[in-house]
């Protein structure tokens, strides 16, 4: 099981498919789900999983709350394909799968808003398809134009890390689609290993090899390697090991997540928390709900209170919200009383809770509802004409 700010995501099947079954945990989070359940009844495209909105179908206590049914192709994360290694030709060939896979949303149109290589799944028949499609819209956007180029990238340097190519930002001046998608075929094919200006170590190749010496068959499972540390399971419970095998942090835990930054989020019977590499509580499991960005080393935690912001140190740093969304260029979208606005990472209220809706920043910009007008507003809360 998986959580965030919004959604509880558990993996399943549904039928013979496998599938991802999402609860929404905030009221927006649910109108979002309604509204694109609704749009997406229109589109039939193998590129995005299927999606379902079942209302009133979970029981929580004594209220009732709607499901999202996400039903996957068969196949494997990009992300987990990734971290396995792959060949040149093999990233090349999978460059262009996605890059074909990006130019086709645009007569869809759908736009992601939300992509990263956790995201897209490998079909078994070699194709891709988008999943985790809640911040999605129906619309022709630039909104994924970032995303695509760096999970671009991303492909072709598990294979070829010593290629040079273009800045993103010198890519992303382009908003056509079709040339973007065009100058990455072009440097996916052109893409080729260059020598280093000094000897330097594959750290993911090393990783691997010495995985591939080392006996893991006593363990019941084991994750991917998170900063030296891999997850593993005994009975019903998780800890962490060392890349030797042995036994770093016992196990103990009803729920681990990988490390970034020394940091993994971590659950107890008792609730929710986050902990350092040796296994120390930084924040204690007694929330509802832990989402730690390391890009921005904060975390937002939702428990009997509401919403709030802490820092990598387990400070609180920020007063309650009823509801505070995910990070984003250094700005976090936060509800009260039905007004929206937002806090900065170190929680303090740098845009007033005015508007009637508020959604994630992307490139220093965000759309905002106020008085039930739709509007564009600034990093710094000015309206962009």
């Amino acid at each position: 099981m998986r959580t965030s700010s919004r959604y509880i995501e558990l993996d399943a099947r549904w039928g013979d498919r496998p599938c991802r079954i999402c609860c929404p945990i905030d009221p927006s989070a649910t109108l979002d789900a309604a509204r694109l359940s609704a749009a997406l009844k229109h589109t039939d495209t193998p590129l995005l999983a299927g999606y379902q909105l079942l209302h009133n179908e979970l029981r929580i206590g004594s209220r009732l709350s709607d499901i999202v049914i996400e039903v996957l192709p068969e196949g494997q994360p990009l992300d987990r394909i990734l971290s396995a290694g792959i060949s040149a030709k093999d990233a090349r060939r999978l460059a262009a799968e996605w890059i074909a896979t990006a130019e086709a949303l645009t007569e869809v149109p759908f736009a992601h808003r939300a992509l990263s290589t956790s995201r897209i799944i490998v079909c078994a028949d070699g194709g891709i398809a988008l999943y985790g499609l809640h911040h999605g819209r129906i619309e022709r956007s630039t909104d994924d134009h970032r995303a695509i180029v760096e999970i671009t990238y991303a492909i072709l340097q598990t294979a070829i890390p010593n290629a040079t190519y273009p800045s993103v930002a010198e890519l992303l001046a382009t908003t056509d689609r079709t040339e973007l998608c065009a100058r990455l075929r072009a440097i996916a094919g052109e893409a080729k290993v260059r020598p280093a200006k000094r000897p330097t170590a594959n750290l993911q190749l090393i990783t691997r090899q010495l995985l591939d010496r080392v006996d893991f068959s006593n363990r019941e499972w084991i994750g991917i390697v998170s900063e030296d540390r891999i997850a593993f399971r005994e009975g019903d419970r998780y800890g962490y090991l060392d890349m030797l095998n042995n036994v770093i942090i016992e196990p103990q835990f009803t729920h681990v997540e990988p490390f970034h930054e020394g940091r993994a989020v971590a659950a107890t019977d008792c609730g929710v928390g986050l902990i350092n590499k040796q296994g120390e509580w930084i924040i204690a499991p007694e929330h509802e709900d832990i989402c730690w960005s390391a890009d921005y080393n904060i975390a937002t935690i939702h428990n009997d209170h509401g919403w709030s912001l802490y820092d990598s140190l387990g400070r609180r740093i920020s007063r309650y919200y009823d509801y505070l969304g995910e990070c984003s260029d250094h700005r976090i979208a936060a509800r009260t009383d039905d007004r929206w606005g937002y806090i900065d990472t170190h929680g303090c209220e740098v845009i007033a809770l005015q508007y009637d809706d508020a959604f994630e920043y992307k490139n220093g910009r965000a759309r905002v509802v106020l008085n039930g007008r739709p509007l564009e507003i600034d990093i710094d809360g000015l309206e962009v004409l």
